[in-house]
């Protein structure tokens, strides 16, 4: 048993004291967390292949303990707009939405279902929020919808984005095939610790295979992973009174600017906010 025991703690001082290598190919800089309020931090890694630099990735990690999620749609704004609005100290974007702004997979807003219900397409949900309180139900998860069947009358969660692809399921396997497209993207994963993780890209260098393969490998101890909507609309902006930061944040020194073009604005976002009690 002292055997075990003293062979975690080297992994975990491992994993925190130097680049953590995965796959041979893989590795990145250990995560710094920076506590933004309780049971939510932030952090930035950056990642290389081949210990070669390729992109740095923003990192937010939220305790649904202490943290609750809410889904927003309407009319397309920029995310710095729906900060505003909302008042989420995190937003992120969702998943896909039509050239009209309208979902194209099942979207759960405060226990309202909108978008279609049997889009072939989506093979994972985020879903959050549990009605009532269940010992058996996660605050916050992902459903892999290739072995979970959405039956909305039954439906325990007020809130839910399905989207595609899932990258990794819950039993480690990688869902996508290499394509070679490259592009921004954001990804919400659960741990295995219950912890929720968003992951914002710095730069177009992934593609969806390359980061499945990078999120197995990693440090993060990621259970599941969905990609969601990806390219000019992967974006995420955190608002507190000690941080604003915007990423992809080559974007920053234009934030305003870019801000102001359609092509960017988002109809569905998620929002992080501290749990009342």
């Amino acid at each position: 048993m002292f055997l075990r025991i003293l062979g975690v703690v080297l992994f975990l001082g491992l994993c925190l004291s130097m680049p953590w290598r995965a796959e041979a190919q893989w590795s990145h800089t250990p995560p710094q967390w920076r506590a933004l309020s309780h049971g939510l931090a932030f952090s930035e890694v950056q990642v290389f292949y081949n210990q070669e630099p390729v992109d740095t990735l923003a990192v937010v990690k939220i305790d649904p303990a202490f943290n609750n999620f809410r889904i927003f749609h309407q009319k397309p704004q920029s995310i710095v707009k729906w900060q505003e609005e909302i008042k989420a100290p995190v937003v992120f974007n969702a998943s896909y939405f039509s050239p009209k702004g309208q979902p194209v997979g099942l979207v759960i807003v405060d226990g309202k279902a909108l978008g279609p219900q049997n889009n072939s397409q989506m093979q994972g949900m985020f879903v959050a929020e549990p009605q009532g309180v269940s010992p058996d139900l996660p605050r916050a998860t992902i459903l892999d919808l290739k072995a979970t069947r959405i039956d909305l009358k039954k439906f325990p969660w007020k809130q839910g984005v399905e989207s595609f692809p899932l990258l990794l399921d819950y039993k480690g396997n990688i869902r996508v095939r290499e394509s070679g497209k490259k592009s921004y993207r954001t990804v919400i994963c659960a741990d295995r610790n219950g912890n929720i993780l968003v992951f914002n890209t710095s730069t177009n260098y992934f593609t969806l295979y390359k980061m499945a393969q990078f999120l197995k490998a990693s440090c993060f101890d990621i259970d599941s992973a969905l990609n969601l909507d990806g390219g000019a609309e992967a974006q995420l902006f955190i608002k507190t009174k000690d941080l604003e930061y915007y990423s992809p944040p080559s974007w920053q020194s234009r934030l305003g600017t870019i801000m102001d073009q359609p092509k960017l604005w988002l109809p569905t976002v998620i929002g992080v906010f501290p749990r009342q009690p």
